[in-house]
């Protein structure tokens, strides 16, 4: 039975994705010991040259019409994970997510179908456990790390987030939540309450939390699987905006890497 991780990463104007990737794929085949796939487009490879980090580069048409923060995010088209992966045991990674360990391998222990994050937390913000579909609806489920099978309900699961993505005007107005980005997080949320019958069945989520560090933190290489954080908050703000610095050291961990910007400092 093959192993592996599948990434999706398409250059846009502002960030250099496949790099991303390939760093990425680098710290798989030192911590997971696992195969790489990268799905990306003709665009993004023109003048990339060094694949030797992949196993497999899957190129397909990349769609372009989705934007967030003021570039585009080339993040449709995720629901063809289940076609294109060549494993038959997969992990769906965003390219900015750090691997740090060997967590990761205990995915295929658990899976059956498929697994990803409900849990999650900011690492500078404790406070922050969860993020809802909208005010008047359920958490969501997070796409950062998906891990599946060939089974029939994986593919099913990715069949709905098919449907959502082309049908997601309607799904924003039935569970309320703004339409103006698409997101894959929300896709899956819906996709998997549609499987399950509209009923959050715990055993395809993965019981650990998935960790954010956040736009307003940045963070210093220490060694290899070591990292050193600065977060930068404004408090007072009716004297002078006084800044106050916290600081956290992070080792041994994985997490996800929301500032792009950092993500590519660190690489």
């Amino acid at each position: 039975m093959s192993r592996g991780v599948l990434l999706f990463g398409f250059n846009s104007p502002k960030v250099d994705y496949v790099s991303m990737a390939s760093y990425t794929a680098r710290r798989i085949n030192n911590f997971l010991k696992l195969p790489v796939t990268l799905v990306t487009d003709e665009e993004s490879t023109e003048n990339y040259y060094e694949f030797e980090d992949f196993e497999k580069i899957i190129k397909i048409d990349s769609n372009k019409d989705n934007i967030f923060r003021d570039d585009i995010w080339i993040n449709k088209g995720r629901y063809m994970a289940y076609e294109l992966s060549p494993y038959d045991e997969t992990i769906l990674l965003d390219v900015d997510y750090m691997v740090n360990s060997d967590r990761l391998l205990k995915i295929f222990d658990l899976l059956e179908d498929y697994v990803c994050h409900e849990s999650m937390c900011h690492l500078m913000k404790p406070e922050i456990t969860q993020e809802n579909l909208s005010d008047f609806s359920f958490p969501i489920l997070w796409a950062t790390v998906i891990g599946f099978k060939k089974t029939q309900k994986a593919k099913q699961l990715f069949d709905c987030m098919k449907m959502v993505q082309e049908n997601y005007a309607h799904y924003g107005h039935l569970y309320t939540f703004s339409v103006d980005t698409y997101r894959n997080d929300y896709s899956l949320t819906i996709a998997h309450r549609i499987v399950n019958g509209h009923i959050s069945d715990k055993k395809n989520i993965l019981p650990w939390n998935l960790i954010h560090i956040g736009l307003k933190t940045k963070l210093y290489v220490e060694r290899k699987s070591k990292y050193n954080t600065k977060y930068t908050i404004v408090f007072d703000q009716w004297k002078n905006n006084k800044l106050k610095k916290e600081y956290i050291n992070i080792a041994d961990t994985d997490f996800h890497v929301i500032n792009k910007e950092v993500f590519l400092e660190l690489m």
